[in-house]
């Protein structure tokens, strides 16, 4: 019978890029689209560690009802949906991001199966932790519709046991005006696989794509990035995505431009498609302002485990 083990985001990746990256002298990466074409520089701390600001948020269900007897505990499952889930930091608070549509599958899921505790919200690195359902969505701006966007306040030891870090947006730049460039970062549900673990085991495990293409301007709403690709890879379903972190940069300075909330390949066999909302610092300050807090003052950050009623624990 097999052992099932608990899920992981995998720690290799797929970049989908222009061409091959390389290494100029400073020790910084960049990304060319032949010699005539744009130069799109991507710092160094992000090309080696992008992906540490995020996670999978995957729908996973708890109980299998489907036997006479009583429920038993279910077993991981890849053709469960997923998302991604941006981890940013703000006054002396963790909160995490990920897309109002994620949150709206997990809830339509609890709706269909009748039973509350059926399923449940989960990341998956270094054992899985529950992420409960206290998310808020943002308010629409004048004319607008509200952004695909849901945020909930973590106790921050959840990032720090995740080995993961979250986005000082306090601290950090706006992108510049000059900007054509983005850097998405996320888990495509359709590349989940079961992966061997031991006799008769296996893990779930989410490898993680990282997506460089072209702006047309710098964004000031909702905003696609789309490229054409040189050497496209493999066909991929980016859903899973969404949630993730949207990325600009220089050569010497980086930092989050928006969140993913859809994203494919294009019409054509060559090209690709990201689309994200908005999410520069001061955006993100006030999306948090209407966010509920869970701990009348921020939480100390311990190694110990978080408490039971904060919904974030194994």
């Amino acid at each position: 019978m097999d052992r099932a083990i608990e899920w992981e985001d995998d720690l290799a990746w797929l970049k989908v890029q222009y061409s091959d990256g390389r290494l100029d002298s400073t020790g910084r990466a960049s990304y060319e689209r032949g010699m005539l074409g744009p130069v799109f520089p991507i710092h160094a701390d992000l090309l080696a560690d992008a992906g540490s600001y995020c996670a999978t948020l995957a729908v996973t269900q708890n109980w299998d009802f489907s036997g006479l007897g009583f429920p038993v505990a279910a077993r991981p499952d890849a053709a469960l949906r997923n998302g991604t889930l941006t981890f940013v930091r703000s006054r002396g608070r963790t909160y995490g991001i990920t897309c109002q549509h994620v949150v709206d599958h997990y809830r339509s899921v609890l709706a269909a199966t009748g039973k509350s505790g059926s399923h449940s919200m989960r990341t998956m690195l270094n054992g899985f932790y529950i992420v409960e359902d206290r998310f808020t969505q943002p308010s629409a701006q004048v004319g607008q519709n509200p952004p695909d966007i849901a945020i909930r306040e973590l106790h921050p030891g959840l990032v720090e046991r995740l080995g993961k870090k979250s986005l000082d947006i306090d601290y950090m730049l706006e992108p510049p005006e000059t900007i054509r460039h983005a850097y998405a970062v996320g888990f495509p549900e359709t590349l989940k696989y079961n992966k061997p673990d031991g006799p008769g085991g296996y893990r779930v495990s989410l490898p993680q794509v990282q997506v460089l293409a072209e702006l047309e301007r710098r964004p000031d709403r909702r905003f696609t990035m789309f490229s054409e690709l040189e050497n496209p890879p493999e066909p991929v379903d980016y859903s899973g995505m969404s949630g993730g972190p949207i990325f600009w940069s220089t050569e010497d300075d980086w930092g989050i431009l928006g969140i993913v909330y859809e994203g494919g390949p294009g019409s054509l066999v060559d090209s690709i498609y990201i689309y994200g909302e908005l999410a520069t610092p001061p955006i993100i300050r006030g999306w948090l302002d209407e966010v509920p807090l869970i701990w009348p003052s921020p939480p100390e950050v311990t190694t110990s485990a978080a408490p039971a009623d904060d919904g974030d624990h194994r």
